[in-house]
């Protein structure tokens, strides 16, 4: 017959064992909030919520987008409207704050535009959220003033995939719901993706950036575009032009990087594969030449996204750079520009004779 400290040894044994397994119990039984979720569900989350399926961004989509926030804040408010499905600001004020949605009206309900919603898949073990579109806006929307990490977006599901295990990556490759190549063109694997939305995680891929200026200039996108439709015409340009041979903070070089970059893709023979898109370049919008007119505007005209996006550019800079070199900057192009005047009006003794 086992003796009372037998019994109490044996007694306490089982429980601590159910002390132990009373943590790894709790978290089965707390399912994740969007477990549930199916495609075509919406919800409304914050941006720290979602996990980018990405690493690269536009900076300078980003950039026009901030610079023209800056110029009129009421478009804050109309982006999120549009962002959350509501087509456009209605009601706001100075007070307004985009992480308070009851501090500004939409002209339609939330979510009434599914269209124009973010997508996000729900993703194995803890059910997070994977976003699969809107990185761009959402970026902007956490790197703004006021903005951050807290804002409040409505996404719709297009897939739960949350007993997928190890199969999860595969699938999302295989649905064409992640774009793995880093802002040098290189490939990454799934574990390099940022672990957040914005400009500290996201870096620039300038590639990209030529090419979202370039829409009907050298190419048109077509309605049926296939996913990540830019991406593969930004990886496609890489192999033809070297952008760092330009500095995209000068004006008139970015200008010659677009006016290359344009050259490119109508250069190419139509029937080309444009990067692993499986499409011709004439699929993939390829226009018969440069449209000249159309990138006179956008290099020339005050309020395109080129010159809003300088111009933040330019912010940036001084923001940055002390007041000092920032002078000595500027008088040194005034007096370069000094010196081309002059010599443009000294007569050239060829000149002189005919006077």
């Amino acid at each position: 017959m086992p003796s009372l400290r037998d019994f109490l040894r044996l007694f306490l044994l089982c429980f601590a064992t159910y002390l132990l397994q009373l943590p790894a119990n709790a978290e089965d039984e707390e399912e994740s909030p969007y477990a549930g979720l199916a495609s075509g569900d919406v919800v409304t989350v914050a941006l720290d919520q979602l996990l980018p399926t990405q690493a690269v961004l536009s900076y300078d989509w980003q950039y026009a987008r901030l610079n023209r926030y800056q110029n009129d804040p009421k478009l804050v408010f109309d982006d999120l409207c549009r962002a959350n499905g509501a087509k456009s600001v209605k009601d706001w004020s100075k007070k307004s704050k985009p992480t308070k949605p009851d501090s500004y009206t939409c002209i339609d309900k939330t979510g009434q535009h599914e269209d124009a919603l973010s997508t996000v898949v729900v993703g194995p073990e803890d059910g997070l959220l994977y976003l699969t579109s809107g990185h761009h806006q959402l970026s902007t929307f956490w790197d703004m003033p006021n903005g951050g990490t807290s804002v409040p977006v409505m996404v719709k599901v297009t897939h739960n995939l949350i007993d997928s295990g190890d199969d999860f990556w595969a699938e999302m490759n295989q649905d064409h719901e992640l774009w793995l190549y880093n802002f040098r063109g290189k490939k990454i694997a799934p574990d390099d993706l940022p672990e957040y939305l914005g400009k500290k995680q996201l870096k620039h891929d300038k590639y990209l950036s030529l090419v979202l200026f370039l829409n009907g200039i050298s190419y048109k996108k077509p309605e049926d575009a296939i996913p990540f439709f830019e991406y593969h015409w930004a990886k496609e340009i890489r192999k033809h032009m070297k952008v760092s041979e330009y500095d995209l903070n000068i004006p008139d070089e970015y200008a010659a990087a677009l006016t290359e970059a344009a050259t490119v893709i109508v250069d190419l023979d139509e029937d080309a594969q444009v990067a692993k898109s499986k499409l011709s370049a004439k699929a993939m919008g390829q226009l018969n030449q440069v449209d000249s007119k159309a990138l006179a505007a956008l290099i020339d005209t005050e309020d395109s996204d080129f010159n809003q996006a300088q111009a933040y550019r330019q912010y940036l800079k001084e923001k940055s750079t002390p007041k000092r070199l920032l002078e000595k900057e500027k008088a040194a192009e005034k007096e370069k520009a000094e010196a081309l005047t002059e010599a443009v009006e000294e007569p050239s003794p060829a000149q002189d004779d005919k006077l």
